[in-house]
């Protein structure tokens, strides 16, 4: 009963700010990235990390320019997102510009399950706008790891409605899409597969940004068993609000155990690079080293140390 009133608490307060037209969200949005920076420092540390690692080349004062960048394009999303409660099909129509979405339209017409893989780059809760330039049907659905607070997952789930998907829970997503594949209708699969994997042996690794980086199988390893098709989408920002949504092919990696992860990351690193302000750099994606997994998987299998 409290989660359900906090929801529907927060869900008054996001909504009158979502009345609110974007200018004025940008505003707030401003402002929330001085707290971010200076007062509240979130994840301050992380950030500056990762783009020393991924830009050792670049100066400190370079370096700066891109967190701060980072964190005024962060701010966006979260407005953006809220923003999606009340923003007209007409004003995210404008917003968005889709290429490529004949591609979705091919797999619906051949009968091929869509798998649509993307990162946590631009905007990746306005990219579902391109669901609504199909012109043939399709189940679409996009997996989503729920959040810890209760209250907050609830809220997002509310907010991804606006399009009509289906958010499929991370653990879950085996199971739905095999039942998808059974009903026998073309369906779409949204995964986000940048972030860092979540089990605790990490078996696949390669080179992400410069780093060596555990990477996530699972997409396809089920997109394969049921002969899906693999598409890449890609998000740029040519202005503060708007965007821009390209889909490609993924043309698997050759000589590789996953060959369509592999180009997905490939493919992905390109667009960070181009953009590198629209990636989540808070991300902790790179906590743990291949040597401390290593260590780590010695001890939990090493006899000595098992429970019991």
């Amino acid at each position: 009963m409290k989660d359900k009133i906090l929801c529907n608490f927060y869900l008054l307060v996001f909504g009158a700010l979502a009345r609110l037209p974007l200018s004025w969200l940008y505003v707030l949005s401003d402002g929330l990235c001085w707290v971010m920076l200076h007062v509240w420092h979130y994840r301050r540390h992380v950030v500056r990390e990762n783009l020393l690692r991924v830009f050792p080349e670049h100066s400190d004062v370079v370096r700066r320019e891109l967190e701060v960048k980072f964190y005024r394009h962060l701010c966006d999303v979260i407005v953006e997102t809220i923003k999606l409660l009340h923003i007209s099909d007409a004003e995210l129509t404008r917003r968005v510009e889709p290429h490529g979405i004949e591609l979705v339209d091919e797999c619906a017409r051949d009968g091929v399950p869509c798998f649509i893989l993307c990162g946590h780059a631009g905007n990746w809760e306005w990219a579902q706008q391109m669901y609504t330039y199909c012109t043939n049907p399709m189940t679409f659905s996009q997996v989503y790891h729920p959040l810890r607070n209760k209250v907050f997952d609830q809220l997002m789930l509310r907010i991804r409605k606006r399009f009509d998907s289906v958010s499929i829970p991370q653990l879950r997503v085996l199971r739905t899409v095999l039942n998808l594949r059974g009903e026998g209708k073309p369906f779409l699969v949204a995964f986000i597969a940048d972030q860092h994997p979540n089990t605790k042996v990490q078996e696949y690794w390669t080179t992400f940004l410069g780093q060596d980086s555990a990477y996530i199988t699972g997409a396809e390893e089920i997109g394969r068993k049921i002969g899906a098709r693999f598409i890449f989408m890609d998000l740029e920002q040519p202005r503060r609000g708007y965007y821009r949504i390209s889909l490609h092919n993924i043309a698997p990696a050759e000589g590789e155990l996953f060959p369509y992860m592999i180009s997905y990351l490939r493919m992905l690193e390109a667009a960070i690079l181009r953009q590198p302000e629209l990636w989540l750099w808070s991300h902790r994606r790179w906590r743990l080293s291949r040597e401390e997994y290593n260590r780590r998987q010695a001890l939990t299998s090493n006899p000595r140390f098992a429970k019991g």
